[in-house]
């Protein structure tokens, strides 16, 4: 099981729009022909968790997030039932979160799909 957390709010500032616009992405990824992302989005007081299967697809999505959030500054964890070194991870699925941090997954990266971690 792979778990993003990401807070609500830093200090002051409300993380809102960047929350939603991540949920929008993983929906719209959800709906995707090819790409189908499995998980669930769990909301708590303090923070958002989006929970996901061991494929390295979903894994590749959530570090896509993960990147994004480091380029914003929001300190947020990942977990793969244990802490996420991202040095030990296969080289395809860190350079699939990094292009699908900046954009649209492009299809060579599809197969990951059906690898499991």
């Amino acid at each position: 099981m792979i778990i993003l957390k990401i807070p609500k709010r830093i200090e002051d500032r409300n993380l809102r729009e960047f929350i939603l616009n991540q949920v929008k992405k993983f929906r719209r990824n959800q709906r995707h022909k090819h790409i189908g992302l499995e998980g669930e989005i769990a909301y708590s007081r303090g923070h958002v968790f989006f929970i996901f299967p061991d494929r390295a697809l979903e894994l590749a999505f959530a570090l896509s997030l993960y990147f994004k959030c480091q380029q914003h500054s929001i300190p947020c964890g990942l977990e793969v039932a244990k802490p996420v070194i991202v040095d030990q991870l296969l080289k395809e699925i860190v350079e699939a979160a990094k292009v699908w941090s900046r954009r649209k997954l492009p299809r060579r990266f599809y197969h990951l799909r059906n690898t499991w971690l």
